[in-house]
């Protein structure tokens, strides 16, 4: 009876190879699956991040689209005083990552402010900037247009003047190209009747930096 009880012990247990054998299996498809699940993570991740900036591109050049579609163009500098300007005022200019564009102003009924002196609408201006690797947005309120709808924005909110408006993350240039009523090339923003816009953004990802591009060209269509 005592033979029979330790064979069948014996047969019960494990072999140190068998357990080896085990250990070795397990650690290989736990390896496996890690490097699986890490690939799929970085995918999604990375696929997130893409859709991400996809949004926030085209939702920028659609804002952009608009201001210029409806406004009175791209200025070569700002006609509107900012204390917040950077020394020398605004300047429209690649290398600065500054664009300026012309606005009507309306009241909060959305009817244009009439300048009786001309008899065209008073005029606001959106300076689109880069800080940084963010593009923002300061409004410059025209302060002869009575009942004007829009504020003078600040680089930071305080008391009665609102703050900058961020409008897009992972900004790595934004180049705008003007044309001239002819198609050609213009450095200069008050000969412009057209400008293509080209939106570059750059986003650290798992495996390696994201790159997108988006370009536009508009028509100034209003000029006032």
């Amino acid at each position: 009876m005592s033979a029979n009880k330790l064979s069948l012990g014996r047969q019960a247990g494990f072999t140190l190879v068998e357990v080896v054998v085990v250990v070795s299996t397990l650690a290989i498809v736990s390896m496996v699956f890690l490097g699986m699940a890490t690939s799929y993570f970085v995918v999604i991740n990375r696929n997130n991040h893409l859709s991400e900036m996809t949004i926030s591109s085209q939702n920028l050049i659609r804002s952009t689209v608009e201001s210029l579609r409806y406004g009175d163009g791209v200025r070569q500098t700002n006609q509107i005083t900012d204390p917040n300007s950077p020394f020398g005022g605004w300047n429209t200019s690649n290398s600065a990552f500054v664009i300026i564009i012309a606005v009507p102003a309306l009241t909060a009924t959305h009817s244009y402010i009439i300048d009786p002196d001309t008899g065209n609408p008073y005029m606001n201006e959106y300076v689109y900037y880069r800080n940084g690797t963010t593009l923002m947005k300061r409004t410059l309120a025209n302060p002869n247009a009575t009942g004007n709808s829009l504020k003078t924005s600040c680089p930071t909110a305080s008391g009665s003047c609102p703050a900058d408006r961020t409008l897009a993350l992972y900004v790595n240039s934004m180049v705008f190209t003007l044309y001239d009523q002819d198609g050609a090339q213009t450095a200069d923003a008050t000969l412009a009747r057209s400008v293509n816009i080209a939106l570059t953004m750059q986003r650290n990802a798992p495996g390696s930096p994201l790159n997108l591009t988006t370009s536009i060209r508009v028509t100034l269509r209003n000029r006032f």
